[in-house]
């Protein structure tokens, strides 16, 4: 989950980037959801900070009520059941991203 107001999630970009390149699509799917934000400030921020995994906007902000949402950026690890196996709030690093995948995988 991002935000284009949120530092912080600039911050882990290059991280979650380079683990998508890494593991690629046939083994891990990495979901962005902009929350608590416009379409078009979202893209933009993708834009400036080369994210380019697929996104999403949570318009409603039924999917941040959800997942039980209370700050950014928040990354979830989920399963290939559907089941949430940790979550991160706060900045990812390339060490907690790697252990939490390899966990799944």
């Amino acid at each position: 989950f991002f935000a284009s107001w949120c530092r912080a999630c600039g911050e882990e970009t290059p991280v979650i980037e380079k683990a998508a390149r890494e593991y690629g699509p046939e083994r891990v799917a990495f979901l962005g959801i902009a929350v608590d934000d416009t379409e078009k400030k979202a893209k933009e921020f993708m834009q400036e900070i080369g994210l380019t995994i697929p996104a999403g906007l949570d318009r409603t902000g039924e999917i941040k009520d959800a997942y039980g949402l209370y700050g950014m950026p928040t990354t979830f690890f989920i399963d290939k059941h559907g089941v949430v196996s940790y979550f991160h709030p706060g900045v990812v690093t390339a060490p907690l991203l790697e252990h939490e995948l390899e966990k799944l995988l």
